[in-house]
């Protein structure tokens, strides 16, 4: 009696839109065997695309007929050439192949006899026509592709801060995923300013739990999708162009525009980047003899290792770490906010917070009917199961797929629901972070302690044996009611913020409060060092939610 394998594939989408269940194959396979006496020695299935043969189950069978000369079967049989290869090619070098191993393929529904020479018109026919399809199929779905790009839909895997959605229409969408967005957006607000290397941000947000490869990271930071922007790839005559993405963005395009042009240069970092616990000022103090900025490394003494502040241009300048850091200190405890701006700083603070973590909350609508459409499929898929449509391993596959799309907007949904439950413990120790900045500076680590002097400060601290001064900002002098005689006339570098009309207003009545309650109190502020004031807040909050 002649023996066969039964070799039954089908694609995932071919299933979903076709019907070409396993089920089906098998049962058309198993009657055509019956009816010409041939025996089933084995039954192979395959989950895979057919356009080359580096398909798992494939090779399984493929390696055991190389591996066996005793049980090789007289046939492979297949429901269909198309079943077996999309590609001419790869099907006609296979066909010898087995040829030479005694093997002869046959498609049931699609019977020729290859003895025949005139019959090889056929199959070039049949295996041509698998192949145009998939090539048409594969032009439909990156013209599909390129036309939702250019509509500004982002229909690929989610990049690093993304996560992908299908809403209640059926399209498909990329929004936040939290604390990935939140990660990213200060990776950018670091590398804009241009202090350090791009290696040290880097292994800053590796340490404090950010998930990247390096090489994702360099891929991260120069893509445009994070400002909205949304790439169309060239195509024929037609250029690489970018688009505006429907997806709501992570930073704003000035700030992605600062990080190339700092990239691109191959901007030195200002500050050293190596971070030593006894020496947190070091790079921020200035020379009082040449005015350079200050190094720091630790001296061996008799009994103990003594670290100092010291210049590097020859001046010889040195001065012990531990005593110019008492006098940081000091100089922060006078650092005491108001009533009234301990006020606005619990509104900026609240904003800050929304702004990072409401977006989850705003979406948690859509992610409940992404989450009960997927529901549906998977009941959907029970029903078929029940009345023979489909098999218990096509069942299980669509089971699997759902699970996975539950688990993964899950995870976002969790982290969101986190965020909202904890959202009054972290306010009331933000504020109180604010309302003792002396305190927080000393509980914080080094890398926090740097920016806080960051926030505060022009980079500029000049101290020697007899007089320490640290340079606030106007912005912290007003906040804090310093010396205001001397205030700085330099205009400060103002953030850049994602803005629109709703935000340009909270801005503008938040400066008019400002000039308001300074007139109020014989100062007089400019319009521009109001808008700081509320800078310099919005950057406070921002490293006091993320400590």
């Amino acid at each position: 009696m002649q023996t066969a394998t039964l070799y039954i594939r089908v694609s995932t989408d071919e299933q979903a839109q076709k019907g070409y269940s396993q089920q089906s194959q098998r049962e058309r396979l198993e009657k055509f065997c019956f009816a010409n006496k041939i025996q089933i020695i084995q039954i192979v299935y395959e989950d895979h695309s057919a356009k080359t043969f580096n398909r798992p189950e494939w090779s399984k069978l493929f390696l055991g007929l190389n591996r066996s000369r005793t049980n090789r079967p007289d046939f492979i049989l297949f429901s269909r050439w198309d079943r077996f290869s999309r590609n001419a090619a790869d099907a006609y070098s296979m066909i010898e192949r087995l040829k030479k191993m005694n093997i002869e393929t046959k498609a049931i529904d699609q019977p020729l006899n290859l003895a025949i020479p005139e019959n090889k018109i056929m199959l070039a026919i049949y295996l041509a026509t698998s192949e145009v399809e998939n090539d048409r199929r594969s032009l439909n779905v990156r013209q599909g592709m390129r036309k939702a790009k250019q509509e500004g839909r982002y229909m690929c895997h989610a990049p690093i801060g993304y996560i992908n959605i299908t809403l209640i229409d059926g399209k498909k969408c990329i929004i936040p995923k939290e604390p990935e967005a939140t990660f990213i957006k200060n990776i950018f607000i670091e590398l804009a300013k241009g202090y350090h290397s791009t290696r040290f941000i880097y292994n800053e947000a590796i340490e404090n739990g950010f998930k990247c490869s390096l090489n994702n990271f360099w891929l991260m930071i120069r893509n445009p999708i994070y400002y909205g922007k949304i790439i169309v790839p060239a195509y024929e005559q037609e250029n690489r162009y970018l688009v505006n993405g429907l997806h709501e963005k992570i930073i704003s395009e000035d700030v992605f525009e600062q990080v190339q042009k700092v990239l691109n240069n191959n901007a030195k970092p200002q500050l050293r980047t190596t971070i030593n616990n006894q020496l947190p000022l070091r790079g921020l103090l200035t020379c009082p003899l040449c005015f350079k900025n200050l190094t720091g490394s630790a001296s061996k003494g008799r009994n103990a290792h003594y670290h100092y502040y010291h210049c590097m241009n020859g001046c010889k300048f040195r001065i012990r770490a531990d005593f110019i850091d008492k006098l940081a200190l000091k100089e922060l405890t006078q650092l005491i906010p108001g009533e009234f701006y301990l006020s606005l700083f619990r509104v900026v603070l609240k904003r800050v917070y929304n702004k990072h973590f409401g977006e989850a909350s705003n979406t948690q609508s859509q992610i409940f009917k992404s989450i009960e459409r997927t529901f549906e499929r998977l009941n959907k898929a029970k029903e078929l199961l029940l009345s023979g449509e489909i098999d218990n391993d096509d069942y299980l596959a669509i089971k699997t797929d759902c699970e996975y799309k539950i688990n993964s907007i899950g995870t976002s949904l969790n982290n969101a629901a986190f965020m909202i439950s904890k959202a009054e413990k972290i306010m009331t120790d933000a504020t109180h972070k604010f309302s003792n900045i002396s305190l927080t500076y000393q509980q914080f680590e080094t890398t926090y302690k740097r920016k806080i002097i960051d926030i505060l400060t022009d980079k500029q601290i000049i101290c020697d044996d007899k007089n320490f001064h640290i340079l606030f900002t106007d912005a912290a002098k007003f906040i804090f009611n310093l010396d205001y005689e001397n205030l700085d006339t330099t205009v400060e570098i103002q953030p850049i913020s994602d803005s629109n009309s709703v935000e340009e207003f909270v801005y503008l009545k938040e400066c008019e409060e400002i000039i308001r309650f300074e007139s109020n109190n014989n100062r007089n502020i400019e319009f521009r060092n109001a808008q700081n004031v509320i800078f310099f807040l919005e950057r406070f909050a921002e490293l006091v939610i993320h400590s």
